[in-house]
C-alpha cells in the first residue's frame, strides 16, 4: 500500500510521492488493467526514580550516571562524549506506561515524532528538523531502515522486551554508515540476568483498548534466555479504523571467559489495521493493510586481554508489506511488498594503553538489500538488489582531564550511486568541574532508495546520494545535582532526491538547511520526583524559502515524575508542538496545521510486594489535534491495568 504510506511518512518528498505512484497506477491500469546492550545506561531526561531502581532517593544522583553506546560504538560514560545523546531507561519506560517507542521519543528535544491519526497509523520521527528517511534506525545495532523507498515506521515498535533506547542526534554516518543524518535511534532489548525473572501485565480500556505483555527470564553464570510476548489491539473513532499490533521478542546467550559472548536474537513484529479512508471525502470501509517485520541476529563478541574487544554481528531482516482495498474505484486493490536486508558488521575496538582514555576503533560493513513488489496492475520489482561496502575507523582521545576528542571517518561504496566519505570531529572541552563547552562538525549521507532507482516510469538509476554537512556548538553544565544542557545547531543537505514532473522521474532537485537550538533541564524537585523542560526552536526552509513540512518552529515539553511515598509512583507528560506547513489531504498542497498541546498522566498503586496496579490518561484533557493533516488524533483515552513480577 505504497501510496498511502509514503504520503504518511514523508516530509518533503509526500505530495510528489504521492502524485507519482497515483499517476502510475492509472496509467498501467489504462495499458493493462533496517552488542550494545552491555551498557547500562542512565537518562538524559533526568532518568530512573521508578519502581524498577535501586534506590528511591537517587533522583539526582542517576542524573550524573549514564553509559551511552550508540554515540561511539563502544561503551563510554556520557559525560566524556561531546555529543548530544538522550537514553530512556527500563525505569523511565515502567514509569511512564507507554507501550509505544515513538511516544516515549516525543519527551525528547529535537525530536518530532507524529502519527497519521490512532495508535497504528503510520508514525514518522524528524530529528532536528531533517527528513523522516534521514533517521537511521536500529534495533540492538541491526539497520531497520526501509530499502524500498527509505524510512521507518515507528507505529511498528513496542516498548515491551526492551532496555533501553538511545537517541544520538546530529550526523552519525561516519560511525553507522547511510541514512543518520540527522540522528540514530538505537532500540536495546533486555537480556536475561542470574536468577529467575516472570513479569505478567494486562490493560483495558476505552475504545476496545487491550494490552498483554509477558517477560521471562532466566540465566546463571554462564547462560542467559530471555522471552518477551506484547499484544495490542483497539478501535478509532471511525468505521474500520481498528489496530492490532504483536511482538515476539527472544534473546539467549552463551558467556565464558572475561567479555566472552556468543549470542542469538529474533524478533517477529506484526501489525494490522483498518484504513478508513483515502482522504476526508473517500471513506474506504474495506481497507486494510498489515506488515510483519523479522528480525534475526547471531552477535559474536570477544574480549582479548584488557586492551582488545572484537564484535561480529550477521543480520538479517525480513519485511513483508500488505494492502487490500477490493472497492477501490481506480482498479488498485492489492500490493504486496517484501523487501529484505542482509548484513554484516564487524568492529575492534583497542585500549592504546591509558586506562581507556585513548581508545582507537575500526571495522567494516556489508549490506544487501533486496526487494520484490507487485499490485493488482502487475509486477513493479522482481528481485531488485543493491549492495554496500563500508569501512570505519575512529579515535576517541581524553587528551587531559579537560579535553576530550572524537575524531572518525567511514567509507561506504555502492555499484548504484558511487561512494561516500562520511567524516566527523568533536571536541569537549571543561572550563570548570561542572561546565563542558562542546563543538562538532560532521558529513553524512542518504543512499537512494531501490524504489527511487527502479521504480516503474519514475525510478532514475543515475541518482546520486544526498548529502549534508551539520555544524554544533553545545554547553553541558551539572551542577546541585541538576543537569542543563544546550546545543545550536546547523545542518545543509543537498542532492535532495524528490520527483521531478519534467523528466516524469525522481532526481537530485532540492535543497534544504536547518538551524535550530535545543535545550533541556532537569532537576530533581524531592529526593523522589525528577522534572525535566525541554525545547526546540527551528528555521527551516528549501531551496525556494519554504518551510519544510511537518517541522515546527517550536516544541516543547514537561515531564514530572517519580515515587509519591512508598507505594504511589506517577508521571506526567505535558507537550507541545507548534504551528506546521503540511499537505492538505484533499488537495494535496500546502496547508497550515495549528500548534497543540497534550497532556499524558500515569498513576501506579503497589498493591502488594511485585503487584501494581495502573491507571492512565491519554490526552487528558481531551484536545482535538491532528499531527497529519486530515488525519484526527484520538481524544481522551482511560486505560486501567495490572503488572506483576517476581
Amino acid at each position: 500500500m505504497q501510496r498511502e504510506t509514503i504520503r504518511l511518512l514523508g516530509g518533503r518528498r509526500a505530495a510528489g510521492c504521492t502524485a507519482i505512484l497515483v499517476f502510475t497506477s492509472m496509467t498501467l491500469s489504462a495499458a493493462s488493467t533496517a552488542s550494545p546492550r552491555d551498557a547500562s545506561t542512565e537518562s538524559t531526561q533526568a532518568s530512573d526514580p521508578s519502581p524498577a531502581a535501586p534506590s528511591d532517593g537517587a533522583a539526582s544522583a542517576v542524573l550524573l550516571d549514564r553509559v551511552t553506546v550508540t554515540a561511539t560504538g563502544e561503551r563510554r560514560e556520557a559525560d566524556e562524549v561531546p555529543l548530544a545523546v538522550s537514553v530512556i531507561t527500563r525505569g523511565e519506560i515502567e514509569r511512564s506506561g507507554e507501550e509505544s517507542v515513538a511516544d516515549l521519543l516525543r519527551r525528547l528535544p529535537g525530536t518530532i515524532s507524529l502519527r497519521s491519526g490512532d495508535e497504528g497509523g503510520a508514525g514518522s520521527l524528524f530529528l532536528r528538523g531533517t527528513e523522516s528517511d534521514h533517521v537511521l534506525a536500529l534495533f540492538d545495532g541491526v539497520r531497520l531502515n526501509s530499502p524500498y523507498f527509505g524510512g521507518y515506521d515507528w507505529s511498528l515498535m513496542p516498548t515491551a522486551g526492551v532496555e533501553q533506547i538511545e537517541v544520538a542526534r546530529g550526523p552519525f554516518s561516519a560511525l553507522w554508515g547511510a541514512d543518520a543524518i540527522g540522528g540514530v535511534v538505537n532500540v536495546i532489548p533486555q537480556r536475561a540476568e542470574p536468577g529467575t525473572r516472570l513479569r505478567l501485565v494486562g490493560e483495558a480500556g476505552d475504545d476496545d483498548w487491550l494490552r498483554l505483555e509477558g517477560l521471562l527470564g532466566w540465566g546463571d553464570d554462564q547462560w542467559d534466555l530471555l522471552a518477551s510476548y506484547f499484544d495490542r489491539e483497539g478501535s478509532g473513532t471511525l468505521p474500520n479504523s481498528d489496530f492490532s499490533n504483536r511482538q515476539v521478542l527472544v534473546d539467549g546467550g552463551y558467556r565464558w571467559g572475561d567479555g566472552n559472548r556468543a549470542a542469538a536474537l529474533y524478533q517477529d513484529l506484526d501489525s494490522v489495521l483498518g484504513i478508513p479512508f483515502s482522504s476526508p471525502l473517500n471513506l474506504t470501509p474495506n481497507r486494510r493493510q498489515s506488515s510483519q517485520q523479522r528480525l534475526v541476529s547471531t552477535p559474536l563478541s570477544f574480549q582479548f586481554g584488557r586492551s582488545w574487544a572484537f564484535e561480529l554481528t550477521p543480520s538479517l531482516v525480513e519485511r513483508t508489506l500488505v494492502f487490500r482495498d477490493p472497492d477501490d474505484p481506480g482498479g488498485f486493490t492489492a500490493s504486496d511488498t517484501f523487501a529484505d536486508t542482509a548484513q554484516v558488521r564487524l568492529a575492534s575496538h583497542h585500549d592504546l594503553g591509558r586506562g581507556g582514555r585513548h581508545e582507537l576503533s575500526w571495522g567494516g560493513e556489508w549490506r544487501r538489500d533486496e526487494v520484490d513488489a507487485g499490485s493488482s496492475f502487475g509486477i513493479d520489482l522482481s528481485g531488485q538488489r543493491s549492495s554496500v561496502s563500508g569501512l570505519f575507523a575512529q579515535d576517541v582521545w581524553q587528551v587531559s582531564q579537560r579535553l576530550t576528542v572524537i575524531v572518525g571517518a567511514r567509507w561506504d561504496e555502492a555499484d548504484e550511486w558511487g561512494s561516500e566519505l562520511s567524516p566527523r570531529l568533536a571536541l569537549g572541552l571543561r572550563l570548570s568541574d561542572a561546565v563542558e563547552l562542546r563543538g562538532s562538525y560532521g558529513e553524512a549521507f542518504r543512499q537512494p532508495s531501490i524504489g527511487e532507482l527502479y521504480f516503474p516510469f519514475s525510478g532514475n538509476p543515475e541518482l546520486d546520494a544526498e548529502r549534508s554537512r551539520s555544524f554544533e556548538v553545545g554547553l553541558l553544565s551539572s551542577f546541585g545535582g541538576q543537569r542543563l544542557e544546550v546545543a545550536a545547531f546547523s545542518t545543509e543537505t543537498t542532492g535532495l532526491i524528490d520527483f521531478d514532473f519534467a523528466s516524469f522521474s525522481f532526481a537530485n532537485l532540492e535543497r534544504a538547511e536547518v538551524r535550530g537550538v535545543e535545550a533541556s533541564w532537569a532537576a530533581p524537585v524531592s529526593g523522589r520526583l525528577l522534572s525535566t523542560l525541554q525545547a526546540t526552536w527551528l528555521d527551516s526552509e528549501d531551496q525556494d524559502g519554504l518551510e519544510l513540512l511537518r517541522r515546527p518552529e517550536w516544541s516543547g515539553g514537561w515531564i514530572l515524575g517519580g515515587r509519591l511515598g512508598r507505594r504511589w509512583r506517577a508521571d506526567l507528560a505535558v507537550l507541545y508542538v507548534g504551528e506546521r506547513r503540511d499537505v492538505d489531504a484533499v488537495t494535496f498542497g500546502r496547508t497550515e496545521l495549528g500548534g497543540h498541546v497534550t497532556s499524558d498522566l500515569t498513576i501506579g498503586f503497589e498493591l502488594l510486594p511485585g503487584l501494581e496496579l495502573d491507571l492512565r490518561a491519554l490526552n487528558a484533557l481531551d484536545r482535538d489535534y491532528q499531527e497529519v493533516d486530515g488525519y484526527p488524533a484520538p481524544g481522551r483515552r482511560l486505560v486501567a491495568g495490572v503488572r506483576w513480577s517476581r
